[in-house]
């Protein structure tokens, strides 16, 4: 969830929008403050903030960047603009050339308020 939050630039991560389902599978809710140009990551989920990325996250960002680059890019022009893509795929460009997580901005509050 934290690198689908750094690639879609998500302000308003708190910790009500993380729910464990019956199950123990983890979901994330309430996406509505997410794919701004300007980079505004604001999360309760910063406790792997310059840790390795997972295999299985590179091998998803690796397919995702050409993905927005064609179909995907197109289904999502409906819905945001083309600066909003282009910023994505920035973001996940970064986030595969670094292989960590990213860690809070200073220019921007890192968790948003109130946290849950």
């Amino acid at each position: 969830m934290a690198v689908f939050d750094a690639v879609i630039n998500n302000a308003d991560r708190k910790g009500g929008h993380v729910l464990v389902g019956a199950d123990g599978q983890v979901f994330g809710v309430d996406h509505g403050v997410s794919f701004n140009v300007d980079d505004k990551l604001r999360t309760v989920l910063w406790g792997w903030t310059e840790a390795r990325l997972p295999g299985e996250a590179v091998e998803v960002l690796r397919r995702l960047g050409p993905a927005l680059e064609g179909p995907l890019g197109e289904q999502l022009a409906v819905h945001l603009t083309v600066t909003e893509i282009s910023r994505t795929r920035e973001r996940v460009a970064r986030l595969l050339a670094t292989g960590r997580f990213p860690g809070p901005s200073e220019d921007w509050p890192a968790v948003p308020w109130p946290p849950i």
